[in-house]
C-alpha cells in the first residue's frame, strides 16, 4: 500500500484539521494515510521552535525508510504558507511528490496579484513536475489561477461519522461553529442576538463556540466542544449563522446541510450551494431580516440534507486517488 503523509496543523481546532481527519481516516483506495503536526497553538516563540523542530525532523524523515509515497500540504494563506512551503522545499530535494491544498479563504487577498512578490514565491516553490496545486471550489480556482498557474478543484468532504436524523429542533436557537478570530464576525453575532431579543423575541438564543469570554443574555459560548457535542448543537439548533469576512469552503456548513440545518452566510463567501442563504456582510439590519425570515419560514430539512450529498467521502476520494496517482505515476 503507498502511503500520503497530510502535513497540518493535524491537532489544532479548525476546519483545517478537520479535514485533515477526515482524509487521513478515510484515504483514497490502494493508499493508507498518516498525519504530520506542523503547528501548535501558543505564542509566537513557542511556534516558531516547535515549527523548525518539526521541519529538522521532515527532512530526516523523508531521506529515509519511513519516507511516504507523496506528502498531502494543507496550508492557509501568510504565515501559514510561508511555514508550508518549507515543506514543499523539501520535497522537491527529495523527488517526493507532494499536494498543495490551499484552504484559505483570503489567499487571493494575500498574493495580490500576479506580479507581487508573494505570488512570484509561491510559483517559484510549487512550479516542478511532482507538485500539484489544489483549491476548494470551482470559485477558488478561477480566482487563484491567473495568479498562481494551474490549479485542480477537489470540495471538502463530510465526515462520514456525521448523521442525519429528523429530530425536532429548538425552535429559536442559533448556531455559531468556528475559531476566535476578528474575521469570522463573533462580536458582529453577538449584536445581532441583542437585535433580535429586543426587536423580535426574547426567547431567541445562541450557541458559540470559539470562546468562552463573551457575555449576552441568550449567549451559550464554549472555547472549543468535542465532536460529539458539535454534532447535537447541529441537529437541535434552528440557524447556523457565519457573518465572517472570510472563508474558503466552510465545513462547518457543509456540516450543518447535511445534517439539514438551515445557513446563513455572509455574502463575502463565495462558490454556497442553492440552498444556503445570504446576508450582507457587516450589515446587522439585513442580517436581522434574514434570520426573522428564515425562522418564521422553515425549509425543507431533507432538501438541505440532498445538497451536499455530492461531498460524500466516497466520492470526493476518487478525485483525490486521480491526483495522487497521476503524481506517482
Amino acid at each position: 500500500m503507498r502511503r500520503v503523509l497530510h502535513v497540518g496543523p493535524c491537532n489544532t481546532p479548525g476546519g483545517m484539521a478537520k479535514v485533515i481527519e477526515i482524509l487521513s481516516q478515510n484515504p483514497p483506495d490502494g493508499w493508507v494515510a498518516d498525519t504530520w503536526q506542523s503547528h501548535i497553538v501558543g505564542n509566537q516563540i513557542t511556534k516558531y521552535f516547535y515549527h523548525k523542530k518539526m521541519l529538522k525532523n521532515f527532512a530526516k524523515m523523508i531521506t529515509g525508510k519511513q519516507k511516504p509515497a507523496l506528502v498531502h500540504i494543507h496550508t492557509a494563506a501568510d504565515w501559514s504558507w510561508k511555514r508550508k512551503s518549507k515543506y514543499v522545499k523539501l520535497c522537491r530535494e527529495a523527488a517526493i511528490p507532494c499536494v498543495v491544498h490551499i484552504h484559505s479563504g483570503k489567499f487571493d487577498k494575500w498574493l495580490d496579484n500576479k506580479d507581487s512578490r508573494n505570488s512570484i514565491d509561491f510559483r517559484n516553490t510549487t512550479d516542478f513536475e511532482g507538485c500539484k496545486v489544489v483549491v476548494l471550489t470551482e470559485g477558488w480556482q478561477k480566482n487563484l489561477a491567473s495568479i498562481i498557474g494551474d490549479c485542480l478543484v477537489v470540495n471538502n468532504p463530510i465526515d462520514p461519522k456525521l448523521v442525519y436524523n429528523q429530530e425536532n429542533r429548538k425552535q429559536k436557537q442559533l448556531l455559531m461553529l468556528g475559531r476566535y478570530d476578528k474575521v469570522k464576525g463573533h462580536d458582529f453575532a453577538v449584536n445581532l442576538l441583542g437585535k433580535l431579543r429586543n426587536e423580535y423575541d426574547s426567547k431567541v438564543t445562541l450557541v458559540m463556540t470559539g470562546t468562552d469570554k463573551l457575555n449576552a443574555q441568550g449567549l451559550e459560548c464554549h472555547e472549543w466542544v468535542s465532536e460529539e457535542k458539535k454534532s447535537v448543537f447541529l441537529q437541535q439548533s434552528s440557524l447556523l449563522i457565519m457573518p465572517s469576512k472570510f472563508e474558503g469552503q466552510p465545513l462547518v456548513m457543509l456540516e450543518a446541510l447535511h445534517c439539514g440545518l438551515p445557513c446563513l452566510v455572509s455574502d463575502k463567501i463565495i462558490d454556497l450551494p442553492n440552498t444556503v442563504f445570504s446576508a450582507n456582510y457587516d450589515d446587522i439590519d439585513n442580517w436581522f431580516n434574514k434570520v426573522v425570515d428564515i425562522l418564521e419560514n422553515p425549509v425543507d430539512k431533507d432538501e438541505i440534507h440532498n445538497s451536499v450529498s455530492h461531498l460524500n467521502i466516497d466520492l470526493i476520494n476518487k478525485n483525490w486517488l486521480d491526483i495522487y496517482d497521476s503524481l506517482i505515476e
